[in-house]
């Protein structure tokens, strides 16, 4: 890692008040004593001044963002693979059918697609179907189911077929992104991994507030649950540069309706679900985040007791359910039962957060030593007559 050098202005550069505790700008950042001092002129005269820059490791969080990459299952507002053949439902109320709104398969790896032919689009509320499921889709509102050649799909919006190796590769992404969420802990979150806040055996109960560590920078604040209370309120704060990341137990089962403060971005917030038989269960509640399930368990959305629909701004995510996808009861009568809005996880910012680097071994002692040489001068300089 080299160094490059540059003129820049410093606050003070009359030598006699330029000090050991003096700072230089760079930019719009504040160093104190890191700068390589050359052309010292004598007396009160003007310091020309240059300095040694390291260049900085700019993508410093690429682990991170290819860890979290759900690659073939990105950008879907709704996932459902699995080798069972129980039948699911996404509601068939003719009169007030469900919604899955947003999410664009345009994220989606344009290597997922292989013959037959079926490239990546940008579509308004995309489901992805594979392996053995069988789906009825009944009246959604959605824009464009895509199923492999061995699901099966009846009614809905329409279906795009696609190959099987899609939907094979689609869970060999999510479920390599949940072993890599189960992997994080204390050691490797705050060393091996940069920029991230681990939070261990935290009590997701009642009403909680979650705030974010890492506003400034950006990064993960990961939080392995230890336990789920029934009914939990959660409330975000933080910045767009938060990631949220949920390492859970058990199931989820909640009646509540959560709240975004500040920038937080529902597309930054992940749930993994790995454990067997862990199940998420909504009952007229507003959530947020993309909810992964890959432990067998699966998803029920249901309207409350009072008629409102459960609602999930970001994705749904289930692979391997050994029983039904539910998104409410079939009676005609029934209102809207279940409203995906898509906001499917997307990782990518972790490539932008800026990790700080070390000044190289050679440029860092000859500024120091420049540094150490022109106090030398500014200490003689003021104790010279006349000072």
């Amino acid at each position: 890692m080299s160094a490059r050098s540059r003129p820049i202005d410093i606050e003070a550069v009359g030598s006699p008040f330029v000090g050991a505790d003096s700072h230089v700008w760079f930019g719009h950042s504040r160093h104190p004593g890191r700068a390589a001092l050359s052309g010292l002129a004598s007396g009160l005269g003007i310091c020309t001044v240059l300095v040694l820059e390291p260049f900085l490791p700019a993508r410093a969080n690429v682990a991170q963002a290819n860890g979290l990459n759900l690659g073939c299952a990105a950008g879907f507002g709704l996932v459902n693979i699995t080798s069972s053949t129980v039948q699911s439902t996404l509601g068939t109320s003719n009169n007030s059918p469900n919604q899955l709104n947003g999410g664009s398969t345009v994220s989606v790896p344009a290597s997922c697609s292989v013959a037959p032919a079926a490239p990546a689009q940008p579509s308004n509320g995309s489901a992805l179907v594979g392996g053995n499921a069988r789906l009825n889709a009944g009246s959604i509102q959605a824009n464009q189911i895509f199923r492999s050649q061995s699901a099966t799909v009846t009614n809905g919006p329409g279906t795009t077929v696609i190959s099987n190796a899609w939907t094979v590769q689609a869970e060999a992404d999510a479920l390599a992104v949940a072993t890599y969420i189960d992997g994080i802990n204390a050691s490797n979150c705050t060393v091996a991994l940069s920029s991230c806040q681990f939070n261990d055996a935290v009590n997701l109960s009642g009403s909680l507030t979650l705030t974010g560590a890492l506003s400034g920078t950006g990064g993960i604040n990961y939080y392995n649950v230890q336990t789920v209370g029934n009914n939990v309120d959660l409330n975000f704060v933080g910045s767009g540069r938060d990631y949220f990341v949920f390492n859970m137990p058990t199931s989820l089962s909640t009646n509540q309706d959560w709240t975004l403060q500040g920038d937080v971005d529902p597309a930054k917030i992940i749930f993994n679900f790995a454990r067997p038989g862990s199940n998420l269960s909504l009952s007229g509640s507003d959530v947020f985040g993309t909810f992964l399930l890959t432990g067998g368990g699966t998803a029920t959305l249901n309207r409350s007791g009072n008629r409102n629909p459960s609602s999930i701004t970001g994705s749904l995510i289930v692979i391997n359910n050994g029983s039904a996808l539910s998104f409410g009861s079939d009676n005609g009568n029934n209102r809207v039962n279940a409203v995906i809005n898509g906001r499917p996880f997307n990782p990518t910012a972790l490539r932008n957060v800026p990790v700080p680097g070390p000044l190289p071994l050679l440029g860092g002692a000859i500024a120091f030593g420049w540094s150490r040489r022109l106090r030398q001068r500014l200490n003689q300089a003021q104790k010279a007559p006349g000072h």
